[in-house]
Order: C-alpha cells, then structure tokens, then sequence
C-alpha cells in the first residue's frame, strides 16, 4: 500500500509540473526546423571557429575544444575544461548552442565542481548501496533512501541554476558574437533572436521539468523496485 502511495504521489508531481511549465513535446519539436534561419547562420564561420570567436569574446581562450560528429549533443566538460561540439550543420539555433557551453567554461568554478563531485556520489552511493544490500549488509534502508534523496535534491539545485544560467546568458553572448560578424542584415539579425529568445522561454521550463522528472524516476526507481530493501 505504501507503494502504491509513493507511485501515486510522484506520478502526481510529474503531472502538475507538465501543467504548470506547459510543457508540450509537439511545439519544440516545430521550432526545431527553420531554413529562411538556417540560410542567415550558413553565411556565419564553421562551429569551432565560433567556439574560438567566442571564447576569445568572453576573454576564456584556455578551454580546449573538440568537434565531435558522431553526436547530437555538445556539452562543457569543467574537469577538463573542454567543450565538446555535436555536429549541428545546417541548425540555424548554433550560435546560440554554441554560446551556452562556452557560458558554462565562464561560471564559477566551484559550482562546476560542485556539480561534478555530487553528480558521482549519487551514482556512486547508488551503487555501493546496491552491493550492500545484496549482501545483507544493510539493514535500515529509509536512512539511505533518505540520505540518497538529500544529494539528489542538491544536485538538482546545482544543475537548474548552473543551466538557467547559461541559456540567459547564451542570448545574449550570441547577439553580441553576431554584431561582432557583421554577415547579416539588422532585420535578420532580429529574426534570428526572436528564435532564440522563443527558444530560451521553451526551453528552460523544459529543462527544468527535464531535470526534476529524471531525479523523481531515480527515486522512484531506488524506492520502489526493493534496491534498497531487505527481502
């Protein structure tokens, strides 16, 4: 019954959340395409060129960077200070992408670490719990559901305040990269940022539902399916 209770609860949570960021999966995925956009950023520098613009823009010319072709996802690496950029050729929303991990390489560094450390104690105690369990180590599991939940909430914290950040900043590093350029016409300079700024207003309640319905899964996942229990 009391599983039933929890499932109950955290479906709730993922329900009222969807409501209230009115998240809707149809309409992002329409944003995605746009090729008056796409023919405005072609006439723009190749993605690691941007990458360097950029960073030398932000003063930040230390972060390595690698292209890679085989994924659609790029992402800042803060214990290696790299940046690693997906293949997003003919995606007119690159600048933009681009400025956010380079965002990322500009935050404080302690909270990148932050995130770091937390992101692999969780899998970590994750994992030794799960081995303690099996060998009937463990004989109080609501502690360590408890303790497990505390660094998934500090993570989520962490993460929501490090990636609402960058996409803020990342509009308006892209705006001043693009003044920068001086490739294209004022009107379309404009169109380019009424994209990104409809895609910022999307895009972070959707990440923040992302990231609160990932942790909820995992608690879930910890509470309910006896990984912590003693049989």
């Amino acid at each position: 019954m009391e599983s039933l209770i929890i499932i109950g609860f955290l479906i709730s949570i993922i329900v009222i959340l969807k409501i209230i960021f009115r998240i809707n999966i149809k309409k992002a995925k329409s944003i995605q395409d746009n090729k008056e956009l796409e023919k405005i950023t072609d006439r723009f520098p190749e993605n690691i060129e941007i990458v360097k613009d950029i960073l030398k823009m932000l003063d930040n010319e230390n972060v390595k960077i690698e292209e890679e072709k085989d994924t659609k996802t790029s992402l800042y690496i803060a214990i290696s200070n790299k940046i690693i950029i997906a293949d997003m050729k003919n995606n007119y929303a690159r600048i933009q992408t681009i400025a956010h991990e380079c965002a990322h390489s500009i935050q404080d560094k302690r909270i990148l670490l932050a995130n770091f450390i937390i992101s692999n104690i969780c899998i970590l105690y994750y994992f030794i719990m799960l081995v303690l369990t099996i060998c009937k180590v463990i004989t109080n599991p609501l502690l360590h559901i408890i303790i497990f939940m505390l660094f998934l909430c500090i993570k989520l914290v962490i993460r929501t305040y490090l990636e609402t950040e960058a996409m803020t900043k990342s509009r308006y590093i892209s705006e001043k990269y693009i003044d920068m350029k001086n490739v294209c016409e004022e009107k379309e300079k404009e169109e380019l940022l009424t994209k990104y700024d409809e895609i910022n207003k999307m895009g972070i309640p959707f990440m923040i539902d992302s990231l609160v319905t990932s942790r909820i899964i995992w608690y879930f996942i910890v509470c309910n399916y006896n990984i912590f229990y003693i049989k």
